[in-house]
């Protein structure tokens, strides 16, 4: 047998040899695919996240642009708030003067209502006086 092992130990160790190149080739070919699914995994995940990244990037864009609208309109909103307030303290300021000045002339009737009201009693007085002198010159006379 010695013979035997001899004379096909070469060939058993090559045999050997190439059923382990098999084998390792076998399992680098599955560790090859997997790693290959693998990539591809992660290719379709960065394709998606550049294409969430650019879907991002668009609607920064439309926000930003959104944000200038929106200040825009609340700058105009907040000039037309100041205007209002500015005319309406002015209509305000107005307002008090005409009063005031309403106030000054009921102030000008009621003084001249009670200079009126003085006249006529000095009048009636005079027409008192005037009426009695009347009958005083009437009585001397007769």
């Amino acid at each position: 047998m010695s013979v035997f092992l001899k004379e096909w130990s070469p060939l058993l160790a090559a045999l050997l040899v190439v059923l382990s190149i098999m084998y390792t080739s076998m399992t680098i070919r599955t560790h090859a695919d997997s790693i290959q699914g693998r990539l591809t995994s992660v290719e379709k995940n960065m394709e998606s996240l550049r294409n969430a990244i650019e879907g991002n990037q668009g609607a920064i864009v439309r926000i930003a642009t959104l944000d200038l609208r929106v200040n825009g309109k609340l700058q105009s909103l907040i000039t037309q708030r100041d205007n209002s307030v500015e005319l309406d303290e002015q209509a305000s300021f107005n307002i008090q003067n005409e009063f005031q000045s309403l106030k000054n002339d009921v102030d000008t009737i009621l003084n001249i209502t009670q200079r009126i009201g003085y006249i006529e009693e000095v009048l009636l007085d005079m027409q008192a006086s005037i009426e009695e002198m009347k009958k005083q010159q009437n009585t001397e006379s007769q």
